[in-house]
């Protein structure tokens, strides 16, 4: 994946990897949960709290990004993975500002 090659920031929940495409199209997105997380119930439960989390934020055009859910994901609540979301992806100035 080319955003693996660009820049991350991890938190206890979750990783985000971004990297800036040179087109200016919308975000794009991949939501990812390795078997390290748990059976598939819980991976799948962890990348729906992703999916929601990242739904949620206004993201800046222009970039790839890729969400890698972590072993603590799938028994967090929906509210401290946006939470955290939120913060990597402000972290990363990756947040179009609101008028």
């Amino acid at each position: 994946m080319a955003a693996l090659r660009g820049v991350r920031r991890s938190g206890r929940l979750t990783t985000l990897h971004t990297r800036a495409r040179l087109d200016h199209g919308p975000a794009r997105m991949a939501v990812v949960a390795s078997r390290r997380v748990g059976g598939a119930v819980q991976r799948n439960r962890a990348k729906r709290l992703l999916r929601e989390s990242a739904r949620t934020l206004a993201w800046r055009p222009g970039h790839d990004l890729v969400l890698v859910a972590r072993t603590g994901c799938p028994q967090a609540g929906l509210h401290e993975v946006q939470g955290e979301v939120g913060a990597l992806a402000r972290d990363l100035a990756l947040l179009q500002e609101r008028a």
